[in-house]
């Protein structure tokens, strides 16, 4: 083997031996870190549960907000489509006004021609 051959193979297995050793030294980093969180029982961590019960009331304020929205849009929805209906039957019945007067007046016209008509023949 030539020295640059050498060279190569003792990068690669440097890189490799250093790879696994960080790992090994970060898992041992890791597990020192969770034994000694989880030795402290969460009960007895005032700021987290203080955060925790500012989370709930906020998040209990907003959902009481948004349904209150929604139950004021499915009011006026509501609102709405009555107007709608009753505008709608305001709407047939003076058209039902107007054919009556328009069916009114027709008779009117005929029951005049009528009467012409039966003064001409006679």
């Amino acid at each position: 083997m030539s020295n640059e051959e050498i060279a190569i193979v003792a990068i690669v297995f440097g890189s490799i031996t250093t790879i696994v050793f960080l790992g090994i030294v970060g898992s041992i980093i890791k597990s020192w870190i969770k034994s000694r969180n989880s030795s402290e029982d969460i009960t007895k961590n005032k700021e987290f549960l203080s955060a925790l019960r500012d989370f709930k009331e906020k998040t209990e304020r907003r959902i009481a907000n948004l349904e209150a929205i929604v139950t004021e849009d499915r009011q006026l929805e509501s609102n709405k489509k009555s107007e709608r209906k009753t505008e709608h039957k305001q709407t047939e019945h003076t058209r039902a006004v107007e054919i009556e007067m328009d069916d009114e007046s027709r008779s009117e016209e005929s029951k005049s021609s009528g009467n012409l008509r039966n003064m001409l023949n006679q």
